[in-house]
């Protein structure tokens, strides 16, 4: 259900400078998935990305901060059974639908 590697996200941008991270199973042992390690460079600008956004978000109606919150809802409903593999994977914690395989 995981996918082999997963980006990291800057400014909306998906990247992929590496794949140095291995995630380990705690359940099985085997490996579930390889990650990115942010450079502290990437991590300088996200930073600097997010508070240039801060007074934007501030200043956006609360309609609007609502319609962003409620597409991130929405995409959290579509890719539950991952987010809640991923979470469980990182864990080491059994889940129904790890148990049914």
């Amino acid at each position: 259900m995981l996918k082999d590697s997963y980006p990291l996200y800057i400014g909306n941008e998906a990247r992929r400078p590496n794949s140095n991270l291995v995630v380990e199973d705690k359940y099985s042992g085997e490996i579930a998935t390889k990650v990115p390690l942010a450079s502290p460079g990437m991590i300088d600008e996200a930073i600097g990305l997010a508070c240039e956004a801060a007074k934007p978000m501030a200043e956006m109606p609360s309609y609007r901060r609502q319609e962003v919150l409620n597409h991130c809802v929405e995409g959290f409903r579509e890719r539950f059974e991952e987010l809640a593999m991923a979470l469980c994977v990182e864990a080491g914690s059994p889940s129904r639908t790890r148990e049914a395989r």
